[in-house]
């Protein structure tokens, strides 16, 4: 009768009005977060491809193109377009030395010659014009920076010529870029020791066990970048 009597007692209170109501509002808060989150995961479902990229070049995004203007605007980090390749439908291609970008709302051109070159990953293209006739033009890839700024750039072959893959230099990354060449440089530097390790290289692509440009090896060793 005694326990009887106890449990009657914690019937009544857990039926409070006070008890009531504190049980009421903790459940519509439970209630408010369930369908909040239920609306966050609805408008995923709905809209997948705003989900996954709120910028075009997300941070989480695992293949992004960005383009700069200029050197400065690469150096500071500013890019005027860019494009996240890793969300479905989005495009980026280089036809005749345009650049195209393109995603579900819009597609935007840059002509030849309108940028300074543009990362993709952690590759970066650097675009120059010689304005000669036989003269290199194009985007250009970095593969070297640590010394020279060495560029390698694909020529598809054609009619009686076969493609190979040519390699230039600058002296930095605002400079005109040369063929790599012992003869173009002699004429840009005139150390003889330099000049002599360089010649005695089997090539001038030539790379050492860790995967460093043998000619900004020994160009470190007589020059110093300002």
């Amino acid at each position: 009768m005694k326990f009887y009597n106890e449990y009657s007692v914690r019937i009544r209170n857990l039926c409070s009005e006070q008890t009531r109501k504190e049980l009421g509002e903790a459940g519509e808060k439970m209630l408010a977060s369930k369908i909040m989150l239920l609306t966050i995961l609805f408008m995923a479902l709905l809209n997948p491809a705003k989900a996954e990229s709120q910028t075009r070049a997300s941070e989480y995004c695992t293949d992004n193109v960005k383009l700069y203007k200029s050197y400065s605007e690469y150096s500071e980090g500013k890019f005027i377009d860019s494009i996240c390749l890793s969300v479905r439908k989005h495009k980026f291609s280089v036809y005749y030395n345009k650049l195209i970008l393109k995603d579900e709302q819009q597609k935007s051109k840059f002509s030849h010659g309108s940028l300074w070159g543009y990362q993709r990953g952690e590759d970066v293209f650097r675009y120059f014009d010689k304005g000669t006739t036989f003269g290199t033009y194009g985007y250009h890839k970095i593969i070297g920076s640590n010394g020279l700024i060495i560029y390698s750039k694909y020529e598809r072959g054609g009619y009686r010529y076969a493609s190979r893959t040519y390699y230039f230099y600058s002296k930095d990354l605002n400079s005109p870029l040369e063929r790599l060449s012992v003869k173009n440089l002699e004429k840009d530097f005139s150390n003889p020791s330099f000049i002599s390790e360089v010649k005695a290289l089997k090539s001038l692509t030539e790379s050492d066990s860790k995967g460093n440009l043998m000619i900004n090896v020994i160009y470190n060793k007589y020059y110093v970048r300002s």
